[in-house]
């Protein structure tokens, strides 16, 4: 069954073989597209949660070790850091485990 549409219609990006009128594949096949999209989206803001989480381990771990962090700082700030470092590794843990099962599927 197809479908006519006004041609200035949002709607008209969905006539894929330009015949002006619009049938359920090519809906059903926008519909897809755009899932695609959501879910690259999705995977695109999950890696980079994962990236600055792990770059923000690293600069924290670097920045321990200069000389301008005193070692009562260091002391002060070890439940805090053991609390960051699980967190972190939860985060990372958490998209390698689902980017894998995600790959089974």
């Amino acid at each position: 069954m197809s479908k006519k549409f006004q041609e200035d219609t949002e709607y008209a990006k969905y006539d894929l073989d330009g015949d002006g009128e619009i049938t359920d594949e090519e809906l059903e096949h926008a519909k897809e597209i755009r899932e695609t999209e959501r879910d690259l989206r999705k995977s695109l803001a999950q890696l980079r949660m994962a990236r600055f989480t792990l770059i923000g381990m690293g600069v924290f771990t670097a920045a321990m070790f200069t000389p301008w962090i005193s070692v009562e700082r260091i002391e002060a700030l070890s439940e805090i850091s053991s609390l960051f470092y699980i967190s972190g590794a939860g985060i990372v843990g958490a998209y390698m485990g689902t980017t894998a099962w995600m790959a089974r599927k």
